[in-house]
């Protein structure tokens, strides 16, 4: 169906106009309506439940921070309210404060309710299997899966995927035994934020729970975070003394993950990372 169909079957609206908005991933349009409404839609010709479950992540998310409201959605499109961006001198300090909120909500066991992605990338979220190690579920539905994406897409040699398979020997000393299921957005970079006139709104999620350091681990990754959204973070949930030594073990996730979707340009961090791994003398 047209964007105008979708809206005419959503919300009982007409098309005024429309214009074309780059999202990367999906087909999306800023359309105007008769009733003086603006939205946003994403649409796709392929019929799936990824707009449907993006959907249902930003209302979960939306119960404890700032989400686009959503109005719609189907097999085909999400409709959400459109978010005019505007300057907000408190907006790094509040992108803080609203992280470590979301991050202080939690379950008994790391994953989520249905899996999604990152970016392309399926994210297997362990279904069903109430897994309470956050050890074990990193390294079996966040690294070994990338790393074995890596090696089947030719991105790594065999030598150095013999290596990033001996990271799960360093879990144990790395990750504490009591680290709790925390809600993440799952692919926090600064173009996931928009700044609204008093307040940040988080959008295009990869949610689920799980340590609530590789959050924080990909806002180093590629800029746009201030100190002011660090210190007002750790002031409303401070962060553990051993946050640094485990953030490329964090960052190599999210590498990885890059490397299998835009290819060989991000090998090096990759390896950076994973020489940068503590380990015991």
């Amino acid at each position: 169906m047209s964007v105008e169909a979708y809206i005419k079957q959503h919300l009982k609206q007409a098309v005024v106009r429309k214009e074309s908005v780059s999202t990367g991933l999906f087909l999306a349009d800023k359309v105007w309506l008769d009733n003086n409404q603006t939205v946003f839609v994403k649409h796709q010709a392929r019929k799936s439940q990824q707009l449907i479950l993006e959907g249902q992540e930003l209302n979960l998310l939306g119960k404890t921070i700032h989400t686009p409201k959503v109005l719609a959605s189907d097999e085909y499109c999400l409709i959400l309210e459109w978010i005019e961006v505007k300057h907000n001198p408190n907006l790094q300090s509040q992108m803080g404060v609203e992280l470590a909120q979301l991050h202080q909500n939690t379950q008994p066991f790391f994953g989520f309710d249905f899996d999604n992605k990152i970016g392309h990338t399926p994210q297997p979220n362990a279904l069903g299997e109430k897994i309470d190690n956050w050890a074990q579920f990193y390294w079996q539905y966040r690294l070994q899966y990338q790393i074995n994406l890596a090696k089947d897409n030719h991105l790594i040699s065999e030598q150095e995927y013999r290596q990033l398979l001996s990271i799960k020997t360093l879990l144990p000393t790395l990750l504490d035994d009591d680290i709790q299921p925390a809600l993440l957005h799952g692919d926090l970079w600064s173009g996931n934020i928009l700044s609204g006139e008093n307040n940040p709104y988080f959008i295009d999620s990869a949610s689920y729970y799980g340590h609530r350091e590789i959050d924080l681990a990909l806002t180093f990754m590629f800029g746009g975070f201030s100190s002011e959204f660090y210190d007002s973070y750790n002031k409303t949930y401070p962060l553990s003394k051993r946050f640094d030594d485990r953030k490329p073990l964090y960052m190599l996730y999210h590498y990885l993950n890059h490397l299998n979707i835009f290819g060989s340009s991000y090998h090096k961090n990759v390896m950076h990372c994973y020489n940068t791994l503590p380990r015991e003398n």
